[in-house]
């Protein structure tokens, strides 16, 4: 029988330069005639000073959308929004 260990190292510079939040969303849109679905998934930090958790929702489709215009009206399938911490 092994035993596993775990270890906390004080944050790096790297993990302090990282955003107060960590956000996940997902969207899906159909593809033309029936031809399947597009999903596409964005990840990553933010700090959202001095915005709602809908400003920060709406901004995050108008950024996927930016980046992505064939993504303009999909659906959201998943969205998670949460302190960046442990």
């Amino acid at each position: 029988m092994s035993q596993i260990t775990a270890s906390a190292q004080p944050p790096t510079a790297a993990t302090q330069s990282q955003g107060t939040h960590h956000y996940v969303m997902t969207l899906q849109k159909p593809l033309p005639h029936g031809g399947g679905y597009m999903v596409s998934t964005s990840s990553g930090t933010c700090s959202p000073t001095g915005m709602t958790r809908h400003d920060l929702y709406t901004w995050l489709i108008g950024e996927m959308v930016r980046q992505s215009p064939q993504l303009a009206g999909a659906s959201t399938l998943f969205f998670d929004l949460q302190p960046n911490r442990i």
